[in-house]
């Protein structure tokens, strides 16, 4: 109706303003505002901050996510304080001083996000297994 609005003349206009206000029930001058404003385009949230955990820090949580034996984030945020320095004794994994404080600091929430990718492309598909149709299956009766 909007475009029909900026298109019309005079008698045209009041036209489609009585029939929008018939239609909707608003107030003469509401209906005006409505019609008359452009609606803003809706653009993207931009992110205004910089993400807190680095790829050096990802990579360390999936190496910590492989020895672990892909446990879920929980489970692997409670493993951290032992994991990690049994792997750097070890000659395992090797982190400076602030991507090892920014691994240990991780929430659950956070190691699951980090990890979504490698979780999904380390699923194998599991092949479907098709049952024997059941005229082929023998059952014992107690008729026999």
């Amino acid at each position: 109706m909007r475009m029909e609005l900026a298109n019309a003349t005079g008698k045209e206009k009041s036209r489609i303003l009585e029939e929008f206000i018939a239609a909707t029930g608003y107030h003469e001058k509401s209906a005006i505002r409505v019609l008359n404003h452009q609606p803003a385009p809706t653009s993207r949230q931009v992110r205004q901050r910089r993400p807190l955990y680095d790829e050096a820090a990802r990579s360390a949580m999936i190496v910590l996510w492989e020895a672990s034996d892909r446990v879920c984030g929980k489970c692997l945020k409670a493993l951290l304080p032992v994991l990690l320095p049994a792997l750097e004794r070890n000659g395992h994994l090797k982190l400076e001083e602030e991507i090892r404080h920014k691994t240990l600091s991780m929430s659950a929430a956070t190691i699951d996000r980090l990890l979504r990718m490698p979780r999904h492309s380390s699923r194998a598909k599991k092949p479907r297994i098709v049952p024997e149709p059941k005229r082929q299956i023998k059952m014992r009766t107690f008729a026999d």
